[in-house]
């Protein structure tokens, strides 16, 4: 499917579900529409931002897999960024973080994807913002990169995690930092703040030979 398409599905799709929110704001009392006032401002903020498209086509065209796009992409903005005024960037960074979102109903005909529905990694991260100062919690400690030691994870050159002291630093190889998953991730004053862990691989079936051990 075309940028240009996809972008026409997209718009049309936020609208629909634009409109689905307004219908609901109109049935509820004074003080419920106050409670609910920065939820309104980001759900128009967001819905004015991305229904002209203008942003990468494979996140545009991931969306498309949610039932409401809108309310995926207005939890994760105001997760990171409350209902501040839209800049690219911060959107970017939520467009790309938008992953393994199994909570959201996907839209009809939309099945699972374990290529498409997958956590990001350290490594996807760096690759996505390689001029960013990036602030870890990782399952060795805390890990403080800037962009250039960040590219060197990239030929090999392991880093130091600490667990809350330098003191007691120790050596975490590259490839370890950069398979991890990042479980959370946002900006602040222009730096990556992200908690990684390891990756969670699906527990082995058990051999014949060890479902027949039994312990005595």
């Amino acid at each position: 499917m075309k940028k240009k398409d996809i972008e026409k599905e997209l718009s049309e799709k936020l609208e629909a579900n634009y409109i689905s929110f307004m219908k609901e704001w109109l049935k509820l009392e004074p003080l419920q529409l106050i409670e609910k006032a920065e939820e309104i401002a980001a759900t128009k903020l967001v819905y004015e931002e991305l229904k002209d498209g203008g942003y990468d086509v494979e996140h545009l065209e991931y969306l498309l897999r949610f039932k409401n796009p809108l309310e995926v992409v207005r939890d994760k903005w105001m997760e990171e960024n409350g209902s501040e005024m839209v800049h690219d960037e911060d959107m970017g960074h939520v467009l790309w973080s938008i992953a393994d979102k199994q909570n959201y109903e996907l839209a009809a005909g939309v099945e699972p994807d374990q290529n498409k529905d997958h956590p990001v990694t350290v490594r996807a991260f760096i690759e996505k913002h390689p001029g960013t100062v990036i602030d870890m919690m990782t399952p060795g400690g805390y890990v403080y990169l800037i962009p250039e030691k960040a590219q060197l994870l990239f030929f090999g050159q392991g880093v130091k995690g600490h667990p809350g002291s330098p003191e007691y630093a120790m050596e975490i190889p590259a490839e370890e930092l950069l398979d991890q998953e990042v479980l959370e991730s946002n900006f602040v004053d222009g730096a990556g703040h992200l908690l990684s862990d390891y990756k969670h691989e699906m527990e082995q079936e058990p051999s014949p030979l060890e479902e027949g051990v039994r312990m005595c």
